[in-house]
């Protein structure tokens, strides 16, 4: 692959602000929009049991308005300037993000900090959203691949806070009240954990109004903690156990036509120095087209119309699985196929020309992700979020270069073990 475009890729420029908050700002050639997001540095790994689902919450809350305008206002202000708004909650972080035409974008701009910065987070709109995550929760449990993979998450990380659902429960959510959001709002937008990310037509102008309004006297004044109530860090985190060998069975029942399953296991965290072989193997088994196992169980088999392969990397775990849907009298067949192809790799490798290939595809990817001003936006904060610094793509495709087919068969004997595989399938009544 010829690199020589990105040899000389250019890094974001980086500051830190007098908040504590991390600037980002990088200049898209040809765009003719700016992206703008803001993340906060935790997600819904970092709440305590009782608190489950508050970072989603939060993400809900500060779109219905704020100490000076009402959520529709909000709304209509975004929508007069055809502003792109989004947002989400994972189980590392929460993030807000809005894409605008260069002449729009300092009201855009005021209006997303005051939208982040001051929410009204007044009870009655918090009992009324209570309704609406209620509702979320409740669509995800009759989603039968939402349902399968909370439990099957559950059952690999254990004790470990990772294992619980980002929305949290109907319990937890209806426990919220409008002072508890208030105090925990000034600690997840404290600076020191805000991650401040522009990308794309970018003049100086757009560097001035972050720093005007996201300036320190502009971020919620810390609250002090209720009396006796419990900290809201998760302090030091569990090991995660994964499945014991009477675990590695999980079955739910539900009135639906098709099995979903999910076959997997433990694997590792975004800063492990395996990350990228397992990333690899995850490719070679059920990423692309010509992946093994797309070839036999779909390809070959006919047992399948959905199967393929992924890697979800926390920051200190993360886990492996083979996941999609069949009819419900092929899954013991399917699963057998899945263990022979697992079991294949290790024991006969995999060859120069398909590490070739799949080395390419990774590689593929990685550039592809340049592209547009949304994805150089979720590149930068993603590389600080995780990283703490900016990774230019040679380096990512040197590392990918440099795996080679011992690392292929280790990693997939260490993380693809058949015989220590979770199967978890969400069949029929």
């Amino acid at each position: 692959m010829n690199l020589d475009t990105y040899r000389h890729e250019a890094p974001p420029r980086r500051e830190m602000l007098g908040s504590g908050a991390v600037l980002l700002t990088q200049p898209v050639a040809g765009a003719h929009s700016v992206a703008i997001g803001v993340w906060l540095r935790s997600g819904s790994q970092a709440e305590p049991p009782h608190l489950g689902g508050l970072a989603h919450f939060l993400e809900h809350m500060v779109f219905k308005g704020t100490t000076s305008r009402s959520a529709f206002e909000l709304a209509q202000l975004f929508d007069s300037l055809g502003v792109s708004v989004d947002a989400f909650t994972t189980k590392d972080e929460v993030a807000f993000t809005i894409k605008v035409l260069p002449e729009y974008l300092r009201p855009a701009v005021e209006l997303l900090a005051d939208m982040l910065l001051r929410p009204a987070l007044d009870a009655e709109l918090v009992a009324l959203e209570q309704d609406v995550v209620c509702e979320e929760i409740q669509e995800a449990h009759d989603t039968p691949e939402d349902r399968l993979h909370d439990a099957f998450a559950a059952r690999i990380f254990g004790t470990h806070p990772r294992g619980r659902p980002i929305l949290g429960t109907e319990e937890s959510v209806r426990g919220f009240t409008a002072e508890l959001l208030r105090r925990e709002h000034a600690k997840l937008f404290a600076g020191g954990n805000l991650i401040i990310a522009i990308a794309g037509h970018l003049a100086e102008e757009a560097r001035e109004l972050v720093l005007e309004q996201f300036a320190p006297a502009a971020l919620p004044a810390p609250a002090p903690p209720a009396a006796g109530a419990a900290a809201s860090e998760a302090g030091a985190l569990p090991a995660a156990s994964g499945p014991d060998a009477g675990g590695r069975r999980l079955e739910l029942r539900s009135s639906i036509i098709q099995s979903y399953f999910e076959i997997g296991n433990l694997a590792v965290s975004y800063r492990h120095p395996d990350r990228i072989p397992v990333a690899l193997v995850a490719n070679i088994l059920g990423g692309g087209m010509s992946s093994r196992l797309f070839q036999a169980v779909r390809e070959r088999l006919g047992l399948a119309y959905t199967i393929y392969t992924y890697s979800d990397m926390g920051r200190d775990v993360g886990l492996v699985s083979c996941a999609g849907s069949c009819s419900p009298g092929k899954t013991r067949r399917l699963e057998e196929v899945v263990r022979g192809e697992y079991r294949q790799l290790i024991g006969a490798g995999i060859s120069e020309e398909e590490l070739a290939s799949n080395r390419a595809q990774l590689k593929s990817q990685i550039v592809f992700s340049l592209e547009g001003v949304g994805n150089q936006l979720f590149r930068i904060a993603k590389n600080e979020l995780h990283f703490g610094r900016f990774l230019p793509v040679t380096e990512l495709v040197d590392e990918i270069d440099s795996v080679g087919r011992d690392d292929v068969v280790r990693c997939a004997a260490s993380y693809f073990e058949p015989d220590r595989l979770l199967v978890a399938i969400h069949g029929p009544e």
